[in-house]
């Protein structure tokens, strides 16, 4: 009888334990734009053409409405945000005249494996 005392007395100690460690997760949020995609693009394509390429842009200013910002962030559980930001530009007749911004080859490993 004593001995079942212990058992049930560490068991109900041990229980606590399992709730100290912290699970985090990779944060993905905005539009990955790889240079494949930027490589499809090329002047004088209309809105519509580098919407269906690119996707819809993250934010649209309605100051600069010929200017569209496609961003990207990558928080990995256990290390430094990446953050990407990638400008389309067009002219008044609603034509690509450039792309600027930073894009890499390809995207974080992990991101590739998580989708």
């Amino acid at each position: 009888m004593r001995s079942f005392r212990l058992i049930i007395l560490l068991t109900f100690c041990a229980l606590p334990l399992g709730a100290c460690s912290i699970y985090r997760v990779d944060v993905q949020q905005g539009n990955v734009i790889t240079a494949k995609e930027l490589a499809e693009l090329h002047p004088g394509m209309d809105e519509l053409q580098v919407r269906a390429i690119l996707g819809s842009p993250l934010l649209q200013n309605p100051w600069h409405p010929h200017q569209w910002v496609y961003a990207y962030s990558f928080k990995p559980a256990y290390g430094n945000t990446e953050v990407r930001k990638v400008l389309v530009l067009f002219d008044k007749d609603d034509k690509l005249t450039g792309v600027q911004g930073d894009v890499r080859s390809a995207t974080p490993t992990t991101a590739a494996t998580a989708s």
